[in-house]
């Protein structure tokens, strides 16, 4: 039997927040429903795709592209991310198979928070040479008092929430304290228990190691390699795991690469995969530091499908080997003026069966639509 696949981009928000009855922001339900169909081009052909935000019909199968209101039986259920909202919205609808995926919740805001990344990078740190140069790990705070004083010991200080991705939830100091930073610092740990603190670093290159949690054990999926743009999320090079490897070699050594992602698994394998299913992204980079590159392996887990896995899949799918690409994310606050955008660009052109050149938006658009993701398809 076919899974059921969920888009719930606003995983994030609901995972910090915890409340199976939490209202995401408007934004990101509308992020949902204009892309929950880019599914399609990363799930099995045989799933099925549920809306939960949808006031209409909430189902879509994937190999006979139609919609219902209804689903018939499958197999497991696997949202973008799993959290008590999610949860929720399965309960109304699947009770019974819902029951099973409680203590994934549970399980998964336990492993989510920050502070899994510092035991991780320990880890590392043991058991990596001493050849690859690790940064320390971050510190979790707990008062606005040591808030200043990590800002006296650092001066360019990046703090980030317990529970955020994608950039969010971030605050910057550099060299001094302000009213403002303590407060919302003050505001974060009050909410959630700490603030995790870390210095800020001259990043070269973005980039994550994409791992699975399967029956227990796990499996290096691949690379991605991503932009960012004010500290968040732009887009995704579409290359394959050997062009990452290649560039990421003109500022780290294979070597490293291949023990990073080794010791990392034997970590995921021993620590995670005995208590969790599914995707599983490590974002890292490349910084430098007195005219020297050195990486930083964990920066964050994302116990989660991700954008870079994503990509990942669309690269061995659908890429044609003559052929590189970047997938984004686009946003128009003005209804019509993405349609008008996505209409001014080339067509996609296929060459054996591949995407060869040109562009592609990977949920419908209309004029309605204010969020898609894109595909711009260019020959090496």
């Amino acid at each position: 039997m076919a899974a059921l696949y969920i888009f719930n981009p606003e995983h994030d928000y609901a995972l910090a927040n915890n409340d199976p009855h939490f209202m995401p922001p408007a934004s990101a339900v509308k992020f949902a429903l204009d892309c929950a169909l880019f599914l399609s081009y990363i799930v099995p052909e045989d799933a099925t795709l549920f809306l939960p935000h949808s006031t209409n019909d909430k189902f879509y199968s994937v190999n006979n592209h139609t919609w219902s209101s209804e689903t018939s039986d499958f197999q497991s259920i696997q949202p973008w991310g799993w959290d008590a909202l999610v949860l929720h919205q399965c309960q109304e609808h699947f009770p019974y198979k819902s029951l099973e995926y409680e203590n994934m919740v549970i399980t998964v805001r336990r492993l989510a928070h920050r502070r899994n990344t510092i035991e991780a990078l320990e880890y590392l740190k043991q058991h990596c040479s001493d050849e690859i140069h690790l940064p320390e790990p971050a510190q979790e705070l707990f008062s606005t008092d040591e808030i200043e004083e990590y800002i006296r010991k650092y001066q360019h200080v990046i703090f980030k929430s317990p529970y955020s991705g994608n950039g969010r939830g971030h605050l910057y100091a550099h060299e001094r304290s302000n009213p403002t930073l303590l407060r919302q610092g003050g505001g974060v740990i009050r909410r959630q228990g700490s603030i995790m603190a870390e210095p800020l670093y001259e990043v070269v290159q973005d980039f994550a190691m994409e791992f699975r949690c399967h029956n227990g054990q796990t499996e290096f999926s691949g690379y991605s390699l991503f932009n960012t743009l004010h500290y968040g999320y732009a887009g995704n090079l579409l290359l394959t795991d050997t062009q990452i490897e290649a560039r990421l070699t003109q500022w780290v050594p294979e070597a490293h690469l291949h023990a990073i992602h080794d010791h990392l698994r034997d970590y995921i394998t021993h620590s995670i995969a005995p208590f969790y299913e599914g995707y599983l992204g490590v974002d890292m980079f490349v910084y430098q530091k007195d005219n020297r590159s050195y990486l930083n392996p964990m920066v964050e887990m994302n116990l989660r499908m991700t954008m870079g896995m994503a990509a990942h899949i669309l690269v061995e799918r659908y890429l044609h080997p003559e052929a590189k690409g970047i997938m984004r994310l686009e946003y128009q606050p003005k209804f019509g003026r993405l349609l008008q955008q996505i209409q001014n660009q080339e067509p996609l052109t296929i060459k054996d069966g591949k995407w060869h050149h040109g562009f592609l938006a990977l949920n419908p658009v209309t004029e309605e639509t204010q969020y898609a993701i894109t595909i711009n398809i260019t020959n090496i």
